[in-house]
């Protein structure tokens, strides 16, 4: 049976972000990328008065 392990990366520079700007630049996701991370959920980290992506991902243990 294939075992995963996990990691939560928040992507609090988003926190800044205007609505018709364009974007986050995915550098660091990219660099997990390379690594063999692979990005499969995402959800909101709330905190005091702001909310930012945190991005879940996984890759083969071992």
């Amino acid at each position: 049976m294939q075992q995963w392990e996990y990691l939560l990366v928040p992507l609090e520079d988003a926190a800044g972000l205007k609505k018709k700007s364009d974007g986050l630049a995915p550098g660091r996701l990219n660099e997990l990328g390379a690594q063999g991370w692979e990005a499969v959920g995402l959800t909101l980290k709330r905190g005091d008065l702001v909310a930012w992506p945190v991005v879940l991902l996984k890759r083969p243990a071992g």
